[in-house]
């Protein structure tokens, strides 16, 4: 292979931003690229449900995006979150263009939030499979059929930039070989997050350890070839994060979600401190509580404590999504688990205290407290919904450590509605343009759907803008 490669269009990461990115310059008339640093591409698109969202009416959609982004995010530009609502509304209707179907299987995160009547949530209807979800096959599919090259097994090592500080293209290493690639038009950052860069976690989130659920390959490099760049940086501490259990002999955590409601969260002495049904991408920030007369953070790990009635629903993990799909068949009744001393069990609720290490007394009263609540029928610790409140009565019981579990971070370098890198003065780095979860425009609320939205929404704005870029 040539030491140099000449491209109008370098696209950097082969995920879901980074395949609608290069369908739209490709369609716009350009000669496009793509470098992925693993085997293959699909990153955490792949790995997730595959679910994106859509707008069913502009004015609402844009109220209720503008008050999930600014509720807890004041510094978000407005413009942003336009640009988003104009092209989710489209998000649909775009993905439908290239004869696939699609349906819906949920809508808003936030329901109290104005305009949440208008959101939802929508999949490509197809088959999912250990290796691909049918979201991740159609968009891989019309870059394949365009022809477009993509190069694995080429991380990107740094950005190109001129003497007048446009960027023109990147350094590849690539079978030992350092190549550069030129791009005469534009660059587009599409490489996913920092979800296996432990020194950034320990220094842009809040508690440890923080573990992951997706691709291995999102380490941060995006985040590091833009600050070399001169990049400004938004959003680092904003992350989706469920609770996850992490066993040593696997890389991803497994995210936990029970199929039965009679289960609990504890803290480590053992005491109940959260209602038990929040947004599945929010429990960050039930866990993150520093103590700072202890000095630790006394909820990670945090226990789920349930009953036979969960056991005997179906499997704890969810493996539908995350790396260890395919890796790992959670067993259907958690026998194995049980087995592989992942899940601790007791006959009583003081033998499974003894046998987890944690207070007798703290955690015989922590569930008696609770089933008093399940039958009057109030949370009155943290107003669990009354419909979800279901007691632990039926032994043996159960414990199973758990984790934030990272989905995804949102932190990257700052873009416009353009998709065009900021310094940070707000001016455009020239020719350097970003989509998906690198740089997010979500706060500290996340709406599920919302980053594949996003993949689609900014990676068709990035692939438009980057290929009108003059030679």
């Amino acid at each position: 292979m040539e030491k140099n490669i000449d491209i109008e269009v370098l696209v950097i990461g082969f995920g879901g931003a980074g395949a609608v990115a290069a369908i739209t310059a490709h369609d716009a008339g350009t000669s496009v690229m793509i470098i992925e640093k693993m085997d293959h591409g699909g990153g955490n698109t792949n790995l997730s449900l595959g679910g994106f969202l859509c707008l069913k009416d502009f004015d609402r959609g844009l109220l209720y995006l503008e008050s999930l982004c600014n509720r807890v995010f004041s510094t978000l530009e407005p413009e942003m979150i336009y640009a988003y609502a104009k092209e989710s509304l489209n998000n649909q209707k775009w993905v439908e263009s290239f004869g696939q179907r699609t349906h819906a299987y949920g809508g808003a995160a936030f329901p109290e939030l104005p305009g949440a009547d208008s959101v939802e949530k929508r999949m490509v209807t197809g088959k999912n499979s250990t290796e691909e979800n049918s979201f991740w096959s159609f968009i891989r599919s019309e870059v394949a059929k365009r022809e477009i090259t993509v190069l694995n097994n080429a991380p990107a090592k740094s950005l190109i930039i001129d003497e007048d500080g446009a960027v023109k293209g990147a350094v590849v290493n690539m079978n030992g070989e350092t190549i550069s690639v030129k791009a005469s038009r534009a660059v587009i950052l599409t490489c996913g997050g920092f979800e296996y860069n432990d020194w950034m976690k320990k220094n842009y989130l809040k508690g440890y350890p923080y573990y992951s659920l997706g691709s291995p390959g999102n380490t941060g490099d995006g985040l590091a070839m833009a600050q070399r760049a001169g990049a400004d940086i938004w959003h680092l501490s904003n992350v989706s994060t469920p609770l996850g259990f992490k066993a040593a002999e696997y890389e991803a955590a497994f995210l936990i979600k029970p199929l039965s409601m009679q289960y609990i969260y504890t803290d480590k002495p053992g005491k109940r401190f959260a209602s038990e049904v929040t947004d599945v991408h929010a429990y960050n920030y039930l866990v993150d509580l520093f103590d700072t007369q202890k000095l630790e953070f006394p909820r990670i790990p945090c226990r789920m404590i349930f009953d036979e009635t969960v056991r005997r629903a179906g499997p704890l993990a969810i493996t539908a999504v995350g790396f260890n799909r395919g890796r790992y068949q959670w067993s259907k009744d958690n026998k194995k688990e049980i087995d592989n001393g992942w899940i601790v069990s007791g006959q009583t609720i003081g033998d499974l205290a003894d046998k987890t290490g944690v207070g007798r007394h703290m955690l015989e009263n922590t569930v008696k407290r609770y089933n008093q609540y399940c039958e009057s029928g109030n949370d009155h610790d943290y107003n669990r919904p009354r419909e979800t409140m279901k007691p632990l009565c039926n032994g043996p019981y159960y414990s199973i450590m758990l984790w934030p579990s990272l989905l995804n971070t949102q932190g990257g370098p700052r873009r416009n509605s353009n998709a065009q890198v900021l310094y940070p003065d707000g001016s455009v780095i020239p020719r350097l343009y970003s989509a998906g979860e690198l740089g997010s425009l979500f706060g500290l609320l996340y709406q599920g759907g919302g980053n594949i939205g996003e993949c689609l929404a900014f990676g068709r704005i990035a692939g438009e803008k980057a290929a009108a870029e003059k030679l």
